[in-house]
Parts: C-alpha cells; structure tokens; sequence
C-alpha cells in the first residue's frame, strides 16, 4: 500500500490541515506569554499557600482569631444567618457574654457558608473546617489575580504581571492568606484590591457599572475587616490631591460619589460597623467629600461661564456663607454628642506617640512600630523599588498616578507606625515596585532594538546604552526576583506552622502538640458544675488564649483576643500577680476553678506568660489601679541600674509560682540558654533564688493543685512532663472565702 493511501498518508494529510488551519490565525506572541506568565504566577501562589501541607504538617488553623470565625461558620451552617445574628455565646467574657453575630465582622464566616454550599451544588462534601483551612488560599489566588487587573488598569500589561507576582510572593500577604489563616485580613485584602481597581477603572473610562462594582467591593471590605476605615478615608483624601492639581472632572464626582454612597448604604448593614456610628468622623469624612467635590465642580463651571469679577464675589460669598454652615453644624453636632471620634486604638496608628499611654493596645506585638529589619523580612527587594515607583508617579502626575502616589506614602507611614499594617503596604508596595520595574525594563528593551537612544544628553552617561547594557539590566533585574522568591520560600516554612502545634525542634521538625493536650483536656474536665451551684467551671487565663480556650477547649473564659472589657482584663492581670492569699478573694469573684499558664519552660522567645508578665502590671496599673499594681513595685533598674529586672513581688504572684513549680527540683525550667535559671536569665535575674516546691501561701494554706501538665521540651520519653509549656491547677479556696472574699471591696476602695 503506497504512502499516500496508507496510515502514514491519511496522518501527513491531517497534519497539513491542521497547520493550514493554524496558519490562518495571527498567534500574539506578547499576549500569549503574558497569560503564560499569569498562569504560572497564580500556580506558584497556591504552591507556596500550601506549604504546610507540603511539609506534612497536620491541617490546623492557624493563629488565635481564626478559631472564633470557625466556630462561627459552624453555627451560621447548623443553624442559619438569623440565629447567627441573636447568638449568645455565654462561655466567654463570663459572666457577661459574647454575641458573635453583632461583634464580629461577618465577611469570614459567611463567606466559608457560601464557599460549602456552592461545593455542595457539585455533589462535594467537605466540613466547614476544611472550607476554613483552604478558603485563605483561594483568597490569595483571587487577590493575586485581581492585582493583575489593578496592575493592567493603572499602567500596562507588564505592571499587571509583576504586580501579581509580587502579590504572590510578598511576605507580608503570605503570612495572611496560607492555609488555615482563617481571617478578616485573607478576604479583607482581596476586597481592598478589588476597590482600587474598579475605582481606578471608573475614574479612566467614566463606567456607572466600575463605580457600582468599587462601591460593592468597598461595602464587602466594610463587612469583612476592621482596616475598612483606611479604604473609606483614602478615597477622599486621593480625591483631595486631584482637587489641588486642578484634575477634578465629572468622571471622578461620578465614580467617588456612587462608590461611597454604594459601600456606606451596604456596609453599614452589619451590626460590628454601626457600632462605630454614621456620624463618627471617619465616615463623615468621605461623606462631606461628596458635597466638597460637587461644590468645587460647580465653581469650575461658573469660572468659565462668569465674568471674573463677578465669579470673584460669587466665590468669595459661597465661601464665607459654606464655611458658616459648616461651622454651625459641627458645632450643634458636638454639643448634642451626634459626632463620635475615631477610636483609640486607630488614634495610635495616626499618632503613634501617644501609644505607650494605652498599655493594652502596646501590649501586643503587632502593634508595635516598624524596625527596618521587619520591614525589610516583610517586602524584601520591594523596600527598594517603592522609591522608584513614587518618583515615576511624581515624574508623571496622572490621574491614576496620584492615587498611587497616596496609596504609597500613606500604606509607607501606617505600616512605619504599626507592624500589623505592612498587611496594607503589601498591594501599594507591590504595584509600585511593578511599575518601577516596568519602566526600567521597558526602557532598556528600547534602547537594546534600537527604537530610543539613551546617551550622554539623556543620561549623564560616557557612551550609549545597547544590547548587553540592556542584557545585563535584565539579569540584574531576574537575580533580584529570585532572591525575593527564595526568601518567600522560606518564610512560607515559618508561616506554614499553626501557633497552637510550633516546630521548636528544628533538626527533629515535629510539631509540639501541647496546646492541644491542654485544650482537649478542657474540653474533657472543665465542663461540669462551678465552684458554686448553677456556675460553669471558668478558666483564669491572660487574654491571648481566650478563643482557644472557648471554642477549641469548649470551656469558659474570662477574657479572649476580643479585648472588648479592658476592666476584665485588668482584673485578670491583678489576680496573676497577687500572690496566693489575696488572689483567690478576687478568683472567688469570678467563680474562677482553674488556672492555665502559658509557661513555655521559661524559654524565652517562645511567647511565654512569664514574658508578658509587664503587660499584666501595666495594665492593671492603668485600668484598676484600686488594687495596688504598680510597674514600681514589681519591675525596675537593679541595684546597680545596669539592667531592668523582675524584683521580688514578682516571684510571689501567681503567675510564677504555678509557672515555675516543681515538687522535686523547684524549677518546671530547664538549664538552656536564656531560661531563669541559666546564666542568663533575662529579666529573672533572682529566679535562682526562689525555687516553689509547694503551693502553699504566705499563710501557709494550700490553695492550688496541678491537674494537667503537658508533654513539654523533651527529646525523648525519659524527659516528657519534665519542662511543661502549658500547665492546669484547679483552685482550693480556703472554708472562709465568702467572708475574705467580700471583704475585698472594702481592703481596695475606689480611688478618688
């Protein structure tokens, strides 16, 4: 059979047409690597969400908060939205409890319900905790994607593809959106990316629908994050700027005024954002933007359309009787108590000297200012190219590049005054850097074809920039990018780890699973009857492990990482640093049955209670002062005022003395560096010399028992409850605690 007639003939003919076929189409090489690119971008930026997995860790949520937007999902898909809103859930804040569903913001939550119910339209079957541990990532994938239509909107396609990488590498956003970091931020940060970019598209082409579109984002990010208030304020003050350089148009009244009228009519929906008030100052000030872009649009118009001396008196006179109004109303709006100021929390941000004077908020880690190390392990290479992509955007005042430049230097000086806001800094940093390097490259590849000549005129350069200028450029530019990935990479291992199961033994890498002991063993004995009738068995505990806790643990706490009672906080804070016989009339109060301390071994850098002990004295000084807590008595300079220490009130409280104890040795610690009992111990600087061997007060009265110490820092099973990092004592009150427990008001007055 011939070659024509045959397989190999009837094979040959189909391959023809297929390439005739083919030849027909035009075949966009740009376009198509372009979409390559964006493919393998969003590929890695799963990838690198994932790692936990990868590594072979067990799929725990991570952090503290995303345990309390767990338990809420569960209840909203058990039992509906509605009930969801009148929830009560009396095992925290004991005895006044928690209402999720008007506390919490419900973007998380209500998202996973609607992410379960879709899967379920395919016939797939998952729980809510898996939708939980997952859902972050897919968050990431779509704010990834999203920076690539902001990158694209506001410069090129080029911008749009390193915006996105940079999205899917940047530490700061990692860290947010790997698996199990259940969260307002995973969804809140995708939400504020899809603002800007409809925003900036209505402000380019003038859409009703981008306008809608940002106000619908704008109004999810309202509902979803409490960093709404840095969104909602920078539109206006963005719109301010293009005000003064004289850029106001009716695309720009027409996209601002439905955006906010959008996101306010909705957002304000959820019972956590009316809390804060319509006419809190934050909100009034996109509000009254609203009027002052109109007002500004209407003296444009009648500058073109008046004589000048007649615009002059017409502007001069609008303006006094504008300023009268505004005048009178903020002060009968002050006077009847209408206007509410931004919260103090937020105040620190803005004005971050004043933060020392709020102890609870300067207790947390998060909250603290910037170092240049932080900043620099949180955007890598970006730290440098921000720079450049603000002189581009000041070199070429556009539109677009005013909101940018505002987005820059605003996210540069929030997340310079706390930590926790580099979250924020990560989509401005990571489209300034994009268009810093688009502009660079795209100069060079000009140059190296030949369509520009950059010489000595142009550059202050010896001779012209060519083919291997341009090729090393690339290079250097390429070597930088993979530095950052590689960096990325092995911050992904860290924030691959769930905080309640921490790698400590890096060389063996099996989680301690220490928290989970304590927790289970919560949810198994802290369960029944209280210490009086009709009482639950209530936790005493500093704040930090509240929601573990109650919605891991299944008992009831005191406090929890809602820090909503700073009173009740400062209350905790005083009954650990009381010693055993004035504690326990306080414990008595609350109907306290057991006490968890957070002891880490007294290894310090592993988050110990023994570490955050300055928290509880400062504090307690600041909310409760009634009981004598003073940061004096228990912290200060030593003798020879080389070095702060702990004085010896401290090893006294309740907090070392459960910390440390040891029936036999009189140290839980073990001898490593930087324990109490080495030769450094930190500020423990006389541990040495208190050793607790019983849990006996001053009066000689046992008043605790240990019920529960975990696994703790052990190599092998000889070693196993020797240096405990979590450990349980249920309370012994002494026959008359009624009595000494009623007396305490009188001991401890209020002070005037």
């Amino acid at each position: 059979m011939s070659g024509d007639t045959g397989i190999t003939g009837m094979l040959g003919r189909f391959w023809r047409k297929v390439v005739d076929h083919f030849e027909d189409y035009e075949i966009n090489r740009e376009a198509l690597l372009n979409r390559l690119s964006l493919l393998i971008i969003l590929a890695a930026g799963i990838m690198i969400r994932l790692f936990s997995l990868m590594k072979g860790y067990d799929p725990l949520i991570k952090a503290f908060d995303p345990y309390v937007q767990l338990v809420s999902a569960e209840y909203i898909s058990e039992n509906g939205f509605i009930a969801f809103i009148h929830w009560f859930k009396d095992n925290s804040w004991y005895p006044y409890g928690f209402q999720p569903g008007r506390e919490l913001y419900w973007g998380v939550p209500v998202s996973a319900v609607i992410i379960k119910g879709l899967l379920g339209l395919f016939s797939i079957d998952v729980t809510i905790t898996q939708v939980a541990y997952f859902s972050p990532v897919f968050y990431g994938f779509f704010t990834i994607l999203a920076a690539y239509f902001l990158g694209k909107e506001s410069v090129s396609n080029r911008t749009g593809i390193f915006t996105a990488f940079f999205m899917a590498f940047s530490p700061a956003f990692v860290s947010r959106s790997t698996a199990g970091f259940f969260d307002n931020e995973s969804v809140g940060i995708l939400f504020t990316v899809l603002t800007l970019y409809f925003f900036i598209r209505a402000i380019k082409r003038g859409g009703t629908v981008s306008s809608f579109l940002a106000g619908i984002s704008l109004a999810l990010l309202i509902g979803s994050w409490g960093a709404y208030r840095y969104v909602l304020d920078l539109l206006p003050l963005a719109a301010f700027f293009l005000v003064l350089t004289r850029k106001l148009t009716w695309k720009l009244i027409k996209a601002y005024t439905i955006t906010i009228a959008t996101a306010l009519s909705i957002g304000f929906l959820v019972p956590r954002v009316m809390i804060n008030k319509f006419t809190n100052i934050e909100v009034m000030i996109p509000v009254l933007m609203i009027g002052f872009l109109i007002l500004v649009g209407i003296v444009q118009n009648l500058s073109r359309s008046l004589g000048e001396k007649t615009f002059k008196q017409i502007t001069i006179i609008g303006a006094i009787t504008v300023l009268i109004l505004i005048t009178a109303l903020i002060t009968v709006f002050l006077s009847l108590g209408l206007f509410s100021n931004i919260a103090a929390k937020f105040w620190a941000v803005i004005l971050p000297g004043n933060r020392a004077a709020i102890p609870i908020i300067s207790s947390v880690s998060e909250h603290q200012p910037m170092t240049w190390a932080e900043l620099f392990n949180s955007i890598h290479i970006m730290m440098f190219l921000i720079p450049l992509g603000l002189y581009y955007c000041i070199k070429k005042p556009t539109d677009v590049n005013i909101i940018l430049l505002t987005l820059g230097v605003t996210t540069i000086y929030f997340s310079g005054s706390m930590v926790r806001l580099v979250l924020l800094l990560s989509p401005a940093a990571s489209l300034l850097s994009a268009l810093a390097i688009d502009k660079l490259l795209y100069t060079y590849s000009l140059s190296a074809h030949g369509k520009i000549a950059l010489t000595k005129r142009k550059l202050r350069i010896t001779k012209s920039i060519g083919r291997d200028e341009a090729i090393v450029a690339y290079l250097v530019i390429f070597g930088l990018l993979v530095t950052f990935t590689f960096h990325s990479i092995n911050l992904a291992e860290q924030y691959g780890q769930s905080e309640m199961a921490p790698v400590l033994y890096q060389q063996i890498g099996v989680p301690t699973s220490d928290w989970q002991e304590a927790l289970l063993w919560l949810r198994n004995n802290a369960q029944g009857q209280g210490i009086v009738a009709n009482s639950p068995s209530v936790v005493l505990s500093w704040w930090d492990y509240g929601y573990w806790i109650t919605n891991y643990g299944n008992a009831t706490s005191l406090v929890d990482n809602a820090t909503t009672n700073k009173t009740q906080i400062a209350m905790v804070g005083t009954m650990l640093m009381w010693n055993f016989t004035e504690s326990v009339k306080l414990m008595y109060k609350y109907n306290i049955k057991y006490v968890l301390v957070n002891s880490q071994a007294g290894i310090p850098g592993l988050g110990s209670d023994l570490g955050k002990a300055l928290w509880c004295i400062r504090i307690a000084e600041d909310a409760v002062p009634r009981y004598g807590i003073t940061e004096e008595t228990f912290y200060g300079l030593n003798d020879a005022e080389t070095q702060y220490e702990y004085r010896s009130p401290f090893y006294s409280s309740v907090l070392y003395r459960l910390s440390a104890y040891d029936k036999d040795t009189g140290f839980a610690f073990p001898e490593s560096e930087g324990s109490p009992i080495s030769s450094q111990p930190q500020l423990l600087t006389d541990a040495i010399n208190n050793p607790v061997y019983d849990l006996t007060g001053p009066d000689g009265l046992t008043y605790f028992k240990e019920v529960f110490r975990s696994y703790g820092l052990a190599l092998d099973v000889s070693e196993s409850r020797k240096y405990p990092l979590v450990r349980i004592y249920e309370v012994i009150y002494p026959e008359n605690i009624e009595q000494l427990s009623a007396e305490v008001n009188y001991n401890y007055p209020e002070l005037e």
